[in-house]
């Protein structure tokens, strides 16, 4: 397995410390968050396919949704704007 060494700042390093499980690794704990973050987007782009091109106000919805989502991810992760 190749491994790869990357630097992060402390405070980051911090709110990893809090998100990892116990018997969890680093490289567990990312591989977590990105699967999470993934089956999210996946599930909102099935149903953005949903919406017929006479249903704009469940595509608009969807869309305003996703924002939301991803300003609540970024908020977990302790990502700033």
């Amino acid at each position: 397995m190749v491994s790869h060494q990357v630097s992060i700042r402390d405070d980051v390093y911090q709110k990893l410390i809090k998100l990892k499980k116990d018997d969890e690794s680093f490289s567990d704990l990312i591989d977590r968050l990105s699967r999470q973050a993934k089956g999210t987007w996946d599930l909102l782009e099935e149903l953005n396919g949903i919406a017929g091109s006479d249903d704009l106000e469940l595509e608009k919805s969807i869309i305003e949704n996703r924002s939301v989502l991803e300003k609540v991810f970024q908020k977990r992760l302790g990502i700033d704007e």
